[in-house]
């Protein structure tokens, strides 16, 4: 089973899309505490129905919340990223997938040979999992369209399409 390692705007478009449950049945799914802090307790203090959703899935223990002493002291990137794309890099090991939609951290993480994902394609992992149907599918990616960019909309219709 992959881990899914998420930044803070994946996750909350994966949530906003409706499909948080579904990765969180289908993929172990942790976020840092810097992530946490950023979806949760910032969305709280705005009342952002997204952040009590995540919340509810880590008090379910099916999202897992990496501390930050356990990645605090490693490495930050070379380049200029957000507090919480900068904790997911420090806290990444080999078993783990990083979901971001960050197009300049997702270039940063091919340079660097860490292996990542877009939240969108995540529709596409779940259908070839067998997790939820072309139907679902399309339902979900057009929840995250005004979320995303217009290609990778496209990418993954046609991955869906082509099933």
């Amino acid at each position: 089973m992959y881990k899914l390692l998420f930044d803070s705007d994946s996750l909350i478009k994966v949530t906003k899309a409706e499909f948080l449950e579904n990765v969180t049945n289908s993929f172990e799914v942790y976020i840092t505490d810097d992530v946490y802090n950023e979806t949760v307790e910032e969305g709280k203090e705005r009342f952002y129905e997204d952040a009590y959703k995540i919340q509810n899935l880590i008090d379910d223990n099916r999202i897992h919340v990496i501390k930050r002493s356990d990645y605090l002291k490693k490495a930050i990137p070379k380049q200029s990223f957000g507090k919480g794309e900068v904790s997911v890099l420090q806290a990444h090991k080999n078993a783990y997938l990083i979901v971001t939609d960050d197009l300049s951290f997702a270039s940063y993480l091919n340079n660097i040979s860490i292996k990542n994902i877009s939240s969108a394609h995540l529709i596409t992992a779940l259908v070839k999992k067998g997790k939820i149907s072309k139907q679902e599918a399309y339902y979900y990616l057009e929840n995250l369209k005004p979320l995303i960019r217009k290609e990778i909309y496209e990418l993954v219709k046609n991955d869906i399409k082509g099933e």
